[in-house]
């Protein structure tokens, strides 16, 4: 015969309770309390017994909210389900209930078989919650493993364990993409995996803590915990090979097999964060460093409303060198952190902490208000500023209010909103593209300048400069170099990127700017803009005024002729000269010519619409009359290097179609030759 579950059921009506009674012991077996003190007394008696208890809330003695009070004191009482009965839908009594820690609801007067099902339900979610096994992946639950755990050290001996957490990353987009029963599989695979293994090592206990956390403790040897991640990656590989997984796997070796089994759990993680967002890292192991580090953000964390309160936080600059003048144009605010105890902060102590608990937006919004602060005293001393550029972190891209703060800062302050300059980060381009340009707009709209900061760093780069209406492009030097010399790929590809820009009309600031060699190197290829400790450091605003005050052009030494200002202004998307060309009615364009090669830097508007990309032709025609027009102006480049006089050269493009070619010398740095070319159709003569 199978045993039936016992149910108390607590209600001061007589009726009711014999009622029920009758109907529940087909299937319970019940007991019956008048009020709250009797029920607890009843459950002291029986508390191996009681598998449910139904309760009345209104009672004489004690009723069901002082019941609960008393009940919830018990840890013994933590999985027997109490199911509140209740004669009307008070949600104030219900959530009084809830925070109680009742599981469910029954109206009044009883239904008696919604109150059977109601109890069934209860029992089953009990049972899953006692239960020492996980119902999708079969391993122990989280409290068996770590009973097991504990056994497992206790008779350790003189060896050795290692404490292992794993967690698959990205495993939360699995869910989201391709549903949760893909998810189960890749769940199920990481269960079969650690199953097979256990045939292989002695001594070893695993489970499933929780959602796509695993835990596995081990005799330490490294090289078998690098085998058992290997393994679990190699299974993995095997549920689809699209979703490209990966793990993230943190160990602790046990120093104190005493330690409560949670706390090695949480060293573990702490091991394991170090492998997120790192490819070709799946295993890391756990250091005291890592507890140190872990105080150090909690120190942060919990002083920053201080520090914003008291303005300990302050506005460092850092000048943006112009690099045809060699004069400053305006700066970046940097912020720095003096701490009344601590004294300075370094920013890589506290900015990435914030950027991951999301706090670096009040962050941001403190630097905004404190630069509109700035400009507006230089503004009301007569000083004519030139524009500071403020970040704006990907937490406050995604604000609904961010034009709203910053429109209203600006009219607070009465700051022309070209003085303040808005630097996003690339990677604040990535999740919502459509946000992202509906916000840019707005804020163009109202005259701000959006600069592209980190160019390069991300992997849609090309893809977001085509679709997002910034206004510069920033690019780190030391993205492209790891050293201070010059490699030939990275100053290849550092090229490149200044060149597209100008395509675009983009004008370029490259930052992390160090050496003469380097301020060279990028006046030659024709970047407008540097910033970078060979000019400056981020210094305080008395600093930087004084910089401004007493700036004098730098001595730098120039590979270039008597034409150097010329050909800046050239490079220089948005100089006169520049806008200028574009004004003109005849095509135009720059060509570098170097060791007997040619390469196209810039064209006006002209050329553009009558030479590059003329209507109506195909794409072989255009390639030919491309090769055809590159070949005639190498022969003229090469006499005009070797000293020959050059006469404009007249040659056939089509039957009906004839060009006249002038070629300049505008330019000359080191073995490189810079080509101004004209084109004058000439056809209406020939």
């Amino acid at each position: 015969m199978v045993e039936k579950d016992t149910i108390m059921l607590v209600d001061d009506e007589e009726l009711i309770k014999k009622t029920l009674t009758d109907v529940l012991t087909e299937e319970f077996e019940v007991i019956c309390a008048s009020n709250g003190k009797e029920a607890l007394e009843l459950l002291e008696e029986n508390v191996n017994r009681i598998a449910v208890i139904v309760l009345d809330l209104i009672m004489p003695v004690m009723d069901g909210f002082q019941f609960m009070d008393e009940f919830r004191l018990h840890r013994e009482y933590d999985n027997i389900p109490v199911i509140v009965a209740t004669a009307n839908e008070d949600w104030h009594s219900e959530k009084k209930c809830l925070e109680a820690g009742v599981w469910d609801f029954v109206m009044k007067p009883y239904n008696p078989e919604l109150l059977s099902f109601r109890i069934k339900n209860a029992l089953e979610k009990s049972r899953m919650l006692m239960s020492e096994r996980d119902l999708i992946t079969g391993l122990y639950t989280m409290p068996k493993l770590y009973q097991e755990v504990r056994r497992l050290l206790a008779n350790a001996g003189d060896v050795t364990y290692a404490f292992i957490r794993m967690d698959i990353d990205r495993f939360k987009m699995i869910n989201n993409f391709y549903g949760v029963n893909e998810g189960d599989k890749v769940l199920i695979s990481v269960a079969n995996e650690l199953k097979r293994v256990s045939k292989v090592f002695d001594n070893y206990v695993y489970g499933r803590i929780e959602n796509d956390v695993f835990a596995v403790c081990m005799p330490y040897k490294e090289e078998n915990i690098d085998l058992l991640v290997n393994a679990i990656q190699l299974a993995l590989k095997k549920v689809n090979k699209d979703y490209n997984i990966k793990i993230s796997c943190g160990v602790y070796v046990i120093s104190d097999p005493t330690m409560d089994v949670s706390d090695m759990y949480d060293r573990a993680f702490l091991a394991a964060k170090n492998c997120k967002g790192k490819f070709v890292e799946s295993v890391s192991y756990y250091a005291d460093s890592m507890i140190e580090t872990m105080r150090q953000e909690q120190f942060v964390i919990n002083e920053v409303n201080k520090a914003l309160e008291e303005e300990q936080f302050e506005v460092y600059l850092q000048p943006k060198i112009n690099l045809v003048k060699d004069k400053s144009y305006g700066a970046e605010a940097l912020v720095r952190w003096r701490h009344p105890e601590k004294g300075m902060i370094a920013p890589n102590d506290f900015i990435p902490v914030y950027e991951r608990n999301g706090i670096i937006g009040k962050l941001d919004q403190y630097m905004w208000r404190h630069v509109c602060m700035l400009l507006r005293k230089w503004l009301d001393e007569g000083k004519k500023p030139n524009p500071i550029s403020v970040n704006v972190s990907q937490v406050n891209i995604y604000n609904p209010h961010l034009v709203d703060i910053l429109k209203n800062l600006i009219t607070e302050y009465r700051i022309p909103a070209e003085l303040m300059n808005l630097e996003l980060t690339e990677s604040a381009f990535m999740e919502d593209q459509e946000l992202v340009m509906k916000t840019m707009g707005k804020l163009h709209d109202l005259g701000f300048v959006i600069m592209m900061d980190d160019f390069g760093s991300g992997y849609s780069s090309l893809n977001v400069l085509k679709d997002m209406e910034v206004d510069y492009l920033k690019v780190d030097m030391k993205f492209l170099q790891q050293d201070r010399e010059f490699n030939g790929k990275g100053e290849k590809v550092l090229t490149s990127v200044i060149r597209m820009a100008k395509w675009l009309h983009l004008p370029s600031i490259v930052e992390g700017v160090e050496t003469i060699e380097q301020v060279d190197f990028l006046k030659c290829i024709g970047c407008e803009y540097a910033q970078g400790y060979y000019y400056a450091k981020p210094m305080q605003i008395a600093d930087y005024e004084k910089f401004v005050e007493n700036e004098e052009l730098s001595e730098t030494e120039l590979f270039t002729d008597e034409n150097t200002g010329i050909v800046s202004d050239l490079w220089n998307t948005r100089s006169h000269v520049s806008l200028f060309l574009d004004l003109l009615d005849f095509p135009m364009a720059i060509y570098e010519y170097r060791k007997d090669k040619l390469e196209l830097l810039r064209t006006n508007k002209k050329n553009d619409s009558e030479i590059a990309f003329e209507k109506g032709i195909d794409e072989n025609e255009h390639n030919r009359r491309v090769r055809n027009e590159r070949e005639i102006l190498k022969e003229e480049f090469h006499k005009l290097v070797s000293g020959d006089f050059v006469e404009p050269v007249e040659y056939e493009v089509t039957d009906d179609l004839w060009y006249k070619v002038t070629i300049k010398l505008i330019g000359k740095r080191v073995d490189t030759m810079i080509m101004l070319v004209t084109f004058y159709d000439i056809s209406d003569y020939k």
